[in-house]
């Protein structure tokens, strides 16, 4: 294979985030029936399809016309990717984003295998019939121009980035405070102090039932009482 600019790569890994944002939040919505933006972050990419759609279209080219070998290799390809995320985020944020252990054939929870046979199935389907398209379509762009709108891109994907682990983190320090909180008034400490954090724990509370909605099966062993909490206000909204 041909050496690729980095500025094609960029730009495929984003177009496949963005079809796997678009499956993502398409199933989920018409599961809980709403709309439900999926995904890490606050735009629409699931970068966890970007990495995946490129490992599969590149990794995997001397499977690329074939079809059971392909599938097989996306169901493990992407399937690793995910369970690594999945591991990383609940490392770095004390939560799982997502919990398949009510699902049929889990691995820790973290994937299971109806969710591996349709990371298969699109990676044959879009390796045979939307990669060639949407390839040329990006190559045919001049360099000068895709480097310019890749560098526009990644800088959007940067603050994307940012503010998103900005209210991540925002996220684990108000569970700690709720964990803290709950706690103090078990204790029995002043009703004066509890009255102050209770009000203050309220004010963030708005900002934190984002991640419950955006992530229905999120669950934590350190913060499972107040992700409880929150995805009951969430219930009592729908009434």
């Amino acid at each position: 294979m041909a050496t690729i600019h980095i500025s094609y790569i960029f730009m495929m890994f984003l177009a496949y985030s963005f079809i796997g944002w678009l499956w993502e939040t398409s199933y989920c919505s018409i599961r809980q029936g709403r709309f439900i933006n999926r995904g890490f972050l606050r735009g629409p990419l699931c970068p966890v399809y970007g990495v995946g759609g490129l490992l599969i279209m590149y990794l995997l080219q001397p499977w690329a016309h074939t079809w059971i070998p392909l599938f097989f290799a996306s169901m493990m390809i992407v399937s690793v990717v995910e369970y690594v995320t999945s591991w990383i985020l609940e490392v770095l944020f004390h939560t799982r984003w997502w919990d398949y252990s009510k699902e049929k054939f889990n691995l820790h929870g973290r994937i299971f295998l109806g969710g591996a046979i349709c990371f298969g199935l699109m990676g044959t389907l879009i390796a045979h019939f939307l990669h060639p398209w949407l390839e040329s379509k990006i190559f045919s762009i001049p360099l000068q121009t895709a480097r310019l709108v890749a560098w526009i891109l990644f800088a959007i994907l940067m603050v994307d980035l940012i503010t998103t682990l900005h209210g991540l983190v925002n996220f684990t320090l108000y569970q700690t405070r709720l964990k803290e909180f709950a706690e103090f008034v078990e204790r029995g400490f002043d009703q004066e102090w509890i009255k102050e954090k209770e009000a203050a724990l309220k004010q963030q509370e708005e900002k934190m039932l984002r991640h419950i909605k955006k992530f229905p099966s999120m669950t934590s062993t350190e913060f499972h009482k107040g992700i409880a909490a929150l995805r009951q206000r969430m219930q009592q909204e729908k009434k």
